[in-house]
């Protein structure tokens, strides 16, 4: 059985009552942590910009599916868009998976939940959607391999596509493998994501919000009935072999139907790429071990995996999006204020001359032990002198929220609780936190109830 075939029948099989131990919880926390991320996402200036242009087509007609942080109801293809862009632009808050720098979670919610609105689907839809979503995008990712970001193909505009296809058949309880065969293929010819042309740019944020609708499409186009080629993922001039020149085809199917791909994907405390985050609390421990004031730091010295050093490596950013993936901005806020937080992004922050001092005393290097680690670990080692030869080395290989230190639903909670302080009513907030934690009992429309703005 050709790999899509194989993945499709799976995902056409999978039931909530079937599902390990630990399934449930964990859904509900990356549920949470999507939706709070995407209620701040829909706040910011880019997001209204991305609305204002996509609802101006065709009158903005009304529809059924929420568009998050707002009092909009539009077409499902059109809330998978928006909530996708909402989604992205938290910003860098959004949950990622290590294996191909990925972010699934933002590619799988928009579109069941925006399919699942419309169609009222339970609870216990939504986690077999989830669940099937987060799989395809993983595996399809780890096909890839850290190769596909080198080329230039981002996964969020890639894997995001096809994760969404076969989540919004699931929500909506299709069941012929057949279908969601057909789904894969239409969704990865849809399939984008160009690095060079989104990287500290608006583009950026479109890039999910385009993977969910087209995903969407390509489901919705399925189940009437199109197809694509037998193998659009595997073959010789498929998905894998354009976007990599190093796939692993084994993992596409290897240990499918065990515990799922889900339990492994990170989420972030800290709102920059989680590729930062291990030399953020290396660098916060080290300040704490040498009790000094960070006026007195005069030399910073990093040791990492590549994409931490050379892709993030970029010193004093202009803007906040290259903030939160700039490696040398996010360790001076660490040293010098003990964590990284939504201020740091701010313009005056950016332009601050102690931060920037920082930034100029720091040296990155690629370490060959620590970049053979990824995707299992993102670590750093971070290594501060201060005046008068005093130092202070620490190494940290799994930051908070990543894979072997994960993030319980309180965690995710507490998190979502100070995103949105001063921006959405508290009441709402309890209430948002309270439907993640009552799925599969509550159902989609109810769910996304929460996040509907009054206004």
């Amino acid at each position: 059985m050709h790999p899509t075939a194989y993945l499709a029948r799976w995902a056409a099989g999978v039931r909530y009552d079937a599902l390990p131990p630990g399934v449930v919880d964990r859904v509900r926390g990356l549920l949470l942590d999507h939706l709070g991320v995407a209620v701040l996402g829909s706040t910011r200036e880019h997001h209204r910009r991305w609305a204002a242009a996509e609802l101006g087509l065709a009158g903005g007609e009304p529809g059924v599916s929420t568009v998050t942080g707002t009092s909009l109801r539009v077409a499902p293809d059109r809330a998978a868009f928006l909530n996708g862009v909402a989604g992205s632009s938290g910003p860098n808050l959004d949950d990622v998976w290590h294996g191909s720098l990925g972010h699934p979670g933002v590619g799988t919610f928009p579109a069941l939940l925006a399919r699942g609105e419309e169609v009222r689907a339970p609870g216990t839809a939504l986690v077999e959607a989830a669940v099937v979503g987060y799989e395809v995008a993983m595996r399809i990712g780890s096909a890839l391999g850290r190769s596909a970001f080198d080329r230039g193909w981002h996964p969020r505009g890639g894997c995001n596509t096809a994760a969404a296809a076969v989540a919004a058949l699931k929500v909506a309880g299709e069941q012929r493998a057949d279908v969601y065969h057909a789904a894969l293929g239409l969704a990865v010819n849809a399939a984008a994501g160009v690095v060079g042309a989104a990287y500290f740019s608006d583009a950026w944020y479109a890039l999910s919000g385009q993977a969910s609708r087209e995903g969407l499409l390509a489901a919705l186009g399925a189940q009437a009935g199109l197809r694509a080629t037998d193998e659009p993922l595997a073959a010789e001039r498929g998905y894998l072999a354009a976007a990599s020149d190093r796939i692993d085809l084994g993992v596409l199917t290897d240990g499918l139907g065990g515990e799922p791909m889900l339990m492994q994907s990170g989420q972030k405390l800290f709102p920059s790429s989680g590729a930062t985050h291990a030399a953020l609390e290396a660098a916060v421990a080290a300040r704490g071990e040498l009790g000094c004031d960070a006026a007195e730091i005069v030399a910073i010295d990093g040791w990492g995996f590549r994409e931490m050093v050379d892709v993030l490596g970029r010193r004093h950013p202009a803007t906040a999006l290259a903030a939160s993936m700039s490696t040398p901005y996010v360790i001076a806020c660490g040293v010098r204020d003990g964590g990284f937080d939504l201020s740091h992004l701010d313009a005056e922050q950016i332009a601050d001359p102690e931060l920037r001092r920082l930034q100029s005393v720091t040296r990155l290097v690629v370490d060959d032990r620590l970049d053979r680690l990824p995707p299992r670990h993102l670590g750093a080692r971070i290594r501060l002198t201060a005046r008068g030869g005093r130092q202070a080395t620490v190494e940290v290989l799994a930051a908070s929220g990543h894979a072997g230190n994960p993030l319980g639903f309180d965690r995710v909670a507490g998190k979502v609780r100070r995103l949105l302080a001063g921006v959405w009513p508290e009441t709402l907030v309890d209430r948002l936190i309270d439907e993640a934690a009552a799925v599969p009992e509550t159902d989609v429309d109810n769910l996304m109830r929460t996040v509907r703005s009054s206004d």
